[in-house]
């Protein structure tokens, strides 16, 4: 299971919003290249989060949630992997038929099949893919300024 400590910044009926918090080592690490965190801190927009939770948390607060551990990696793969299969598998098909307009017709019909396959799949396994709250995150708390104790 993997956890990330990140900030509240939203609550709802039976649940939080909540965004990653950017860690001080993000600047000086060597994988800054392979890295994903610091990939999504240079698009400027932090990428929001909702979590059900029984529990209630105020906004600013800091909380670990924990990810099921290939939850990521699988539910991108189904979300982007089924449409293009989908698509490549339509494009040849229609290709077999012998012009290029069935071709494109059957990658579009393909494409949507991948789609709606995703949807449904995302939809069944939503259970199992989605992030919980662990726990509240130990002593640090953030201001506009950055990390403080």
């Amino acid at each position: 299971m993997n956890q990330e400590i990140v900030q509240v910044v939203e609550t709802g009926n039976n649940g939080v919003w909540v965004e990653g918090i950017q860690q001080s080592a993000c600047n000086s690490c060597s994988a800054r290249a392979g890295c994903g965190q610091h990939s999504l801190s240079k698009l400027g927009k932090p990428v929001r989060l909702w979590v059900p939770t029984g529990d209630h948390f105020r906004v600013g607060e800091q909380v670990t949630i924990q990810l099921p551990s290939g939850s990521l990696a699988i539910s991108a793969l189904c979300l982007y992997g089924l449409p293009l299969i989908g698509l490549i598998i339509g494009a040849v098909i229609g290709y077999q038929g012998g012009s290029e307009p069935q071709s494109l017709l059957a990658g579009a019909l393909g494409l949507v099949g991948g789609l709606l396959m995703a949807r449904k799949l995302g939809q069944k396994m939503q259970g199992q893919w989605q992030p919980s709250v662990l726990k509240n995150a130990p002593v640090n708390t953030i201001k506009q300024g950055g990390l403080t104790d």
